[in-house]
């Protein structure tokens, strides 16, 4: 019995480190399904453009500029590291295709590493009670 009170904490701790793990891990899906959404109203907005139509262009800090569309068929897009690209409208749906892919794993990876750490969290969970039966 008298290790016990040492295995509860130890326990205890151990629930303490997979909630906080949890919740970085709920940041983390919450930041990629936002981040999906983005892309996908890009596709969107992608489709709805036509030259010659009028636009609202972001300039920073919620501030806009009218433009008139040259072309439906060059888009400007972020390859990483700070750098965009000029493609036709068909390889911007490609790239933007892949991210979405990409995003879609990693959400599935996050889920699943979820799934398993609420599983550990209740078995250790089943280890305290057994923990505390032994003490009453």
């Amino acid at each position: 019995m008298s290790q016990a009170n040492p295995e509860l904490q130890a326990l205890s701790q151990m629930m303490m480190e997979i909630e906080s793990r949890l919740e970085v891990l709920h940041g983390e899906l919450q930041n990629l399904q936002m981040l999906k959404e983005d892309v996908e109203v890009a596709v969107e907005s992608m489709e709805s453009i036509s030259t010659g139509s009028t636009i609202q262009v972001p300039i920073g800090s919620e501030t806009y500029v009218r433009a008139s569309v040259v072309s439906d068929n060059e888009f400007i897009i972020g390859i990483g590291g700070n750098y965009s690209q000029g493609q036709s409208k068909e390889q911007t749906k490609v790239i933007l295709t892949e991210r979405t892919q990409t995003i879609t794993s990693r959400m599935e990876n996050v889920s699943k590493a979820i799934e398993e750490l609420k599983a550990q969290g209740v078995k250790l969970g089943q280890q305290a009670q057994e923990q505390l039966s032994k003490l009453q």
